[in-house]
């Protein structure tokens, strides 16, 4: 895996938005003094080797996971690639299912039984021994999905759930993989610029977009979260 001098990570981050909204959202939780490197995959920036990258980061998207986009394959040769290279991957919504569908097929996937989760929502954490510092009990975190993870893979330990969606996050140390399916981030001012944006769309599927403005995360999402995932001691070296 490729460093800076120092062990300064360098640091893939794969945006699959249809806006190039998220490469910059993701950009502030890496580490001070590494690289990071955004590729807009939907917009035709490409998917780099992940050879000379020590992280991957998988962005969510407005897309649906069900659907196949031209990119699919590609990305999901990216994942295989960095498990294969034992390359560190962290994928929020859209990159969370992407992860479990490259590695175990469409059926890892799917649309929510009960339509849209969206909102600042409580996700309760769990795990039989694993703990993320600065994230126990139910936390307030951004949500904004309709498909979810039906499956993942053999070994990994999920490590958040709610009652809309059982995997709302998983960490899978032999493979270096950790998947949210909610959006770390998003701070409050960013998700409530979002739920401002979408207001239309959320109101059409019964969400009081006021009473979402009025809430926010009930911890620093991308601090804990991302500062996990790049702290490395979940994983197996």
């Amino acid at each position: 895996m490729a460093v800076f001098p120092g062990g300064f990570p360098r640091v893939l981050i794969l945006d699959y938005s249809v806006d190039r909204s998220e490469g910059p959202l993701f950009s502030k939780y890496v580490p001070s003094g590494s690289e990071a490197i955004v590729s807009s995959v939907f917009s035709g920036d490409g998917i780099p080797s992940a050879s000379s990258f020590s992280h991957v980061m998988h962005t969510g998207s407005s897309l649906s996971i069900c659907v196949d986009a031209d990119f699919v394959p590609e990305a999901a040769g990216i994942v295989e690639e960095c498990v294969g290279l034992g390359i560190p991957q962290v994928g929020v919504c859209y990159g969370h299912q992407l992860l479990c569908r490259a590695l175990l097929g469409p059926e890892a996937v799917g649309r929510c039984p009960e339509g849209i989760e969206a909102g600042w929502m409580d996700v309760d954490m769990m795990g039989s021994g694993l703990k993320i510092p600065g994230a126990s009990g139910r936390v307030r975190v951004l949500q904004s999905h309709f498909d979810r993870v039906e499956a993942v893979p053999a070994g990994a330990e999920i490590v958040a759930s709610n009652g809309h969606t059982r995997i709302q996050a998983f960490v899978d140390g032999s493979r270096r993989l950790m998947g949210f399916q909610f959006h770390p981030e998003f701070d409050r001012e960013d998700g409530n610029n979002m739920f401002r944006r979408d207001r239309e769309l959320l109101e059409v599927n019964g969400i009081d977009v006021d009473e979402v403005l009025a809430g926010g995360p009930s911890i620093d999402t991308g601090a804990v979260f991302f500062g996990y995932f790049f702290g490395g001691r979940w994983f197996h070296r």
